[in-house]
């Protein structure tokens, strides 16, 4: 969503310009802001200052005081597109969803532009206006710098004559939107019926072997031909001459809201019973599974921004493992990733800990085994959601819009309870009531 106006210096702040570069480099957006400010103060009348300040601030996770630069710049320029974008931005951040959507709204009136058609699509889904939010994501095609995986201008649209071709489904986005939309395939499978061509997937290979158990069990209950489920290869897609389409494009072909009336739940055989032995203790829950960081994707600046905003810190994670050991519950360690590292000082507290080269199904094995687990937003949260596990989310105070606002329970996994930070950046009011609700048994 990251949103800073271009354009040379003008207006005598030509001197700032080393400055500005530097502090963008280093990605020390507070410092960037107040860079932008003295700018200002040189050159009142340039609106790309103040949006450009409302940007840096926003990158530095300080959502009011970005508003306030981005009223200005309003001020300055009212039919700025870009401007009216990070209004836009600035509201999703603060949970006032309404008026991100007319923001957006009006931006694309001014210019239609495929990020502000992005941005709006997943306000509208927090919305849960979901076909208008469906519909205009299909925008992100168009995203400057994105390279899909196959072509999705050649894509398969829902013609008659392709539902019971060959069709290959491919995956897009990270793990965690792939699981969340796993659950059109039974209904896609439904539809294409039992007379119709095998179904192709290309997923990240950590999924493949989960998937491809989970609709071999679809298949036959609903007596269509077996999928098959590949591994996306290193060298680029292979030739396909039928049809295809990405994964996320399916609620779009088939309609709906989240739960589609045949969901693809993750159900494996044995899941519903543990195991792994657990230990004699009285306390419920006695095996918690615990996830504390988010995907670690610091190369672009939003990327980077999401991966500090949902990943605890290192006094969050302590007090919460400090706190399932005093509670006398057994904790697994189930991060991915060179997170993992994190947790070295309370090894001693923990009861055992995720192999580091597990694929998603032999995670979920693991997961079948625990009593709870309690994850940041991230893949892990979705896949405890689709087996249908007990899950306890942990958001930041301004969430993805997919959670919406202030609800404990979630449209997508009616398994998942959401704690949410009261204000930006207080994890430790987040693990006082995960541990206060342990105690009082809340599971």
């Amino acid at each position: 969503m990251q949103n800073t106006h271009h354009g040379g210096p003008a207006g005598g702040w030509a001197e700032l310009e080393p400055a500005l570069r530097a502090a963008t480099a280093a990605g020390d957006w507070l410092e960037l802001a107040r860079l932008y400010g003295q700018a200002e103060h040189l050159a009142p009348a340039d609106h790309r200052l103040a949006a450009n300040r409302g940007d840096a601030l926003w990158l530095a996770d300080a959502p009011e005081a970005a508003l306030v630069a981005y009223w200005r710049a309003a001020l300055l320029a009212p039919s700025d597109p870009v401007v009216l974008r990070g209004l836009g931005n600035v509201h999703c951040d603060r949970n006032a969803f309404e008026a991100a959507e007319r923001a957006y709204r009006q931006s694309w009136a001014l210019a239609p532009d495929p990020v502000t058609a992005w941005n709006h699509s997943q306000v509208l889904i927090g919305l849960e206006r979901y076909a208008e939010g469906y519909a205009l994501a299909e925008q992100r095609w168009h995203l400057p710098g994105l390279t899909p995986w196959r072509d999705p201008g050649a894509a398969w649209r829902g013609e008659a004559e392709g539902w019971q071709r060959p069709l290959l489904v491919w995956s897009e986005q990270g793990l965690g939107d792939t699981i969340q939309h796993l659950r059109w395939l039974g209904p896609l499978l439904a539809r294409r019926g039992a007379q119709a061509a095998p179904l192709r997937l290309e997923l990240e290979a950590p999924l493949v072997r989960l998937v491809q158990a989970e609709l071999d069990q679809q298949a036959g209950l609903l007596g269509v031909p077996r999928p098959q489920v590949v591994a996306k290869g290193e060298q680029g897609p292979e030739p396909w001459a039928d049809g295809q389409v990405s994964l996320l494009s399916l609620p779009l072909l088939l309609g709906g809201v989240p739960v589609p009336e045949q969901a693809l739940w993750l159900q494996g055989p044995g899941w519903s019973a543990p195991s792994v032995p657990r230990p004699a203790v009285a306390r419920w829950p006695r095996r918690v599974g615990l996830v504390w960081a988010a995907g670690r994707k610091l190369d672009q600046p939003v990327t980077a921004r999401e991966y500090r905003r949902r990943s605890l810190d290192a006094q969050a994670l302590g007090a919460l493992l400090e706190g399932l050991a005093e509670l006398g519950i057994a904790c697994e360690l189930l991060q991915f990733g060179p997170d993992r590292q994190q947790a070295a000082p309370w090894r001693e507290r923990v009861a055992g800990e995720l192999e580091a080269d597990a694929d998603f199904l032999a995670t979920a094995e693991r997961v079948a085994a625990l009593d709870l687990v309690i994850s940041v937003d991230t893949a892990m949260a979705h896949l405890v959601g689709a087996m249908g596990r007990p899950g306890w989310l942990l958001l930041p105070c301004s969430a993805a819009p997919r959670w919406l606002r202030e609800r404990r329970d979630t449209p997508w996994y009616p398994s998942l309870r959401l704690f949410r930070q009261p204000r930006g950046g207080d994890w430790p009011a987040v693990v006082q009531q995960v541990l206060a609700e342990l105690a009082a048994g809340l599971v």
